[in-house]
């Protein structure tokens, strides 16, 4: 379901809207889930309201990044998104940066119904007046905006899917701190697989984007 053909221009959500978002009531199911985060963070798995692409301070909810495979994961949960924004000749990187990151896998509990907003449907997008899929994918001040607007108790919304900007095979869920939301994930918490440092196809990849590695 790639948006790779509507890149369009990205609008601010409308002031006012006559519905609930069009919305899945289940999260894809048997899918595999990727979280990347780093080692000293207290809880692995936290919702957290730090500046992202659908999360921020003083939003209405908090948010956890997965997608479903760790090298979207990692240019979504922090430390890739910085690389993201630097031109070509300052895209570099400290092993010991990689290895400070954790890579988690999980998978949800698929027999919970989370009503999800898929950013990456059309029909969808238009229920809530977004003209493109670049609301959801541009600049954060509009992809907050928009997360804003989901967020409210009138959306019951428990997350959104969307693509990520790297138009990988790979995309995204960003989980809304809603009570279905924070019923699913694991507890006890699941061991980090490797580091960042030691996955090979994360390494390979970041060559691809010209990343250097020192």
């Amino acid at each position: 379901m790639s948006t790779a053909a509507d890149p369009g221009a990205a609008n601010l959500p409308p002031p006012k809207l006559p519905k609930k978002p069009l919305a899945t009531l289940r999260a894809p199911v048997g899918q595999t889930w990727w979280h990347n985060t780093h080692r000293m963070a207290k809880d692995p798995l936290a919702f957290s309201e730090d500046a992202g692409r659908f999360s921020a301070p003083g939003l209405p909810r908090k948010v956890l990044y997965l997608s479903t495979d760790p090298v979207t994961a990692f240019w979504e949960c922090g430390l890739g998104r910085d690389l993201r924004d630097r031109y070509l000749d300052d895209r570099t990187i400290q092993s010991a940066e990689l290895d400070l990151r954790d890579e988690y896998c999980l998978t949800l509990n698929v027999f919970t119904h989370l009503r999800l907003f898929d950013s990456r449907d059309a029909a969808a997008r238009r229920s809530i007046g977004a003209k493109t899929s670049t609301c959801f994918q541009g600049d954060y001040a509009v992809t907050q905006h928009w997360a804003e607007l989901l967020m409210q108790p009138w959306a019951q919304l428990d997350g959104l899917i969307y693509e990520s900007t790297r138009q990988g095979p790979g995309f995204c869920l960003a989980l809304f701190d809603s009570p279905a939301s924070l019923a699913i994930i694991p507890d006890p918490r699941p061991a980090a697989l490797r580091t960042a440092l030691n996955d090979p196809d994360l390494i390979v990849a970041l060559l691809k984007e010209t990343v250097q590695i020192f």
